[in-house]
């Protein structure tokens, strides 16, 4: 796992620029700094030593080719063993030897092999230079990339922070970033939060050779069809401890995260299953709140038998620790439990794990969702803007009170909100797509919500503390399961993800198996009222003299919002206010205005 960049093209990027950007995102990678230059290139890493530690260092080179690489490749022994046996020499044991071996036999194809999570950055020099860019198809590591000013010049890292240190970075904000904001609780990707910035998507390929750049998208093999006698949960089930089993094996210390829900639960279950005195941790914070987990989360360690340790905050820190989670956000996200998520990933590096194993991507594969069954069952004609409000920070009604007339003009001018765009882009792909309304809609949510609402988070909060976070639902085996599997067997009567709770039924306990759902969050409600330090924090922020996005969010709505939350607090409003909160604090930690 590591942390990449580089540049193709133009006039050439002084050292000390590169050195810059490598320091800029050199938490995600301690272990090693390098970088390679060449006539008119740079490709550069920040090693996070995982896999092969006594050697993999980068940049790889073969011939006439370099590359840098982000990520893990669980199928490098395989693929190890069958270009041997064609010939190739290998001198170190790091996952990253396969690449460039793979890429000269099957070129732009060599993506199709690897089973894993990648970033790949490759500088071909035979025949007519270029640069390629290639990234994994559930979109778990992800590239940024610019044009200098001139159009000659293209750069990249792994994150924006570091990127925005070479040159001709367009640092303007998009004037619509507020909007989109709002509308997906995330800046959704390809566009990013600066104008003429990208993001390249998931299964993306981007070929650049000093002109323009070319992006296209590979997908895996299509799925196998589905075994309709009722077997999808023991496929499930096997697929995944074959996943993890290669997952868990690393020549640095593993651990899971286990919150106590299903999926966490169940791959904790495995994870202990295959690896004696597994280590699990969970979140918790001091005093009495709502939606308190930790119990389901003891209870799940001691039946698999997992030394496990609990992470509990102290609300009181929430100040200091939100500053420091959100300049770790490479783009603004509102998810509260990203709070969390930072807290937890820091004390699993305190603890001396280098990777973590996480239960996220089955609600999205397998509709572990309420709001996926009741959208697909609305047959009213705007469903979509339903649906879409339930994927919303704030809904149209509550945008049109919270934004200003003057911004409210300039999304109108857009072509209208971010939300209602989305929605009936949906509505036109469930009319004309080959799928299902319901399947329609997870597929819609692998490709556009999931990778930069939740994949984004997770890589860049736990690459914040140096920590791998490994995700076995969404390996490309277990992707090809899901899409065999018809909708009709995902939700089953009022049972959501039902091929995932079969599959962990005999793994888990059944009080944990049979609880509601709940997600993984921050009691917001509770915490944000008279007496909490997150209230004064929401208070200071939003009321103060210097607001960043003055321009955009009425003060007075947000007085309003404050002092109902004051009076009688409820979820809507303390989840609009951790918004703006999180939104404020962003810009003000890199010094911007929208």
């Amino acid at each position: 796992m590591c942390r990449i960049h580089g540049c193709f093209g133009g006039e050439p990027v002084a050292p000390e620029v590169l050195h810059a950007v490598a320091r800029a995102q050199r938490h995600g990678g301690p272990d090693a700094t390098t970088l390679h230059t060449g006539d008119g290139w740079a490709l550069g890493n920040n090693r996070l030593a995982v896999q092969g530690v006594a050697d993999g260092r980068q940049p790889y080179e073969l011939g006439d080719l370099t590359c840098v690489f982000n990520g893990e490749i669980y199928n490098h022994r395989e693929l190890r063993t069958e270009l041997a046996a064609l010939g190739h020499e290998f001198r170190g044991d790091c996952d990253g030897d396969v690449l460039l071996p793979l890429y000269e036999r099957y070129g732009d194809a060599f993506v199709r092999r690897l089973e894993g999570m990648f970033a790949v950055a490759v500088v071909d020099r035979r025949a007519e230079p270029c640069l390629k860019l290639f990234t994994d198809p559930a979109g778990m590591k992800s590239l940024s990339y610019h044009l200098s000013a001139d159009g000659r010049r293209l750069s990249f890292a792994s994150e924006l922070g570091a990127l925005s240190r070479f040159p001709d970075f367009p640092g303007s904000v998009d004037p619509l970033t507020v909007d989109r904001y709002f509308g997906g609780r995330a800046i959704w990707g390809p566009d990013t939060v600066y104008t003429g910035v990208r993001t390249l998507p998931p299964g993306g390929v981007l070929r650049f050779d000093g002109t323009r750049p070319e992006v296209t998208q590979w997908q895996p093999e299509p799925p196998a069809p589905a075994d309709r006698d009722g077997s999808a949960a023991e496929l499930l089930d096997a697929t995944l401890r074959h996943e993890l089993g290669r997952m868990i094996r690393a020549d640095v210390p593993v651990c899971v995260i286990t919150s106590g829900g299903l999926d966490s639960s169940y791959l904790t279950a495995l994870a202990a299953d295959a690896v004696p005195e597994t280590h699990s941790f969970t979140i918790a914070y001091r005093g009495d709140w709502p939606g308190d987990e930790r119990h389901f989360a003891r209870e799940v360690a001691a039946h698999c038998g997992t030394r496990h340790h609990e992470v509990e905050l102290d609300p009181a820190d929430f100040p200091d620790l939100v500053d420091r989670f959100v300049r770790h956000l490479d783009q603004p996200n509102n998810a509260p439990h990203g709070l969390s998520t930072f807290a937890l990933f820091e004390a699993v590096h305190d603890a001396g794990f280098k990777v973590a194993l996480t239960g996220d991507g089955a609600d999205e594969l397998f509709c572990g969702y309420a709001r996926f069954v009741k959208a697909a069952r609305d047959d009213g004609a705007n469903w979509q803007r339903a649906y879409q409000d339930t994927m919303a920070a704030a809904g149209t009604a509550t945008l049109a009170r919270l934004f200003t007339p003057d911004y409210l003009h300039r999304i109108r001018a857009g072509g209208g909100h971010f939300a209602d765009r989305n929605g009936d882009a949906l509505d036109r792909r469930v009319r004309t797509g080959r799928h299902g309304k319901l399947e329609t809609l997870l597929r819609h949510d692998q490709e556009r919500r999931f990778p930069s609402y939740i994949l984004r988070r997770v890589d860049h909060l736990s690459m914040a503390h140096a920590v791998e976070a490994r995700i076995p639902f969404l390996q490309p085996s277990v992707t090809r399961l899901a899409h065999a599997v018809p909708a009709a067997h995902k939700v089953v009567g009022e049972t959501v993800k039902a091929p995932v709770a079969e599959a962990a039924r005999r793994w888990i306990p059944r009080s944990v198996l049979d609880r509601p759902k709940q997600p993984f969050t921050l009691p917001g409600t509770a915490m944000i009222k008279p007496g909490e330090a997150l209230y004064d924090l929401v208070g200071d922020t939003l009321l103060g003299p210097r607001t960043r996005c003055a321009a955009y969010i009425r003060r007075d709505t947000v007085r309003e919002l404050f002092r109902m939350q004051t009076e009688r607090p409820d979820a809507h409003t303390a989840g609009v206010l951790w918004s703006l909160l999180v939104l404020e604090t962003w810009f003000a930690t890199r010094n911007l205005h929208p």
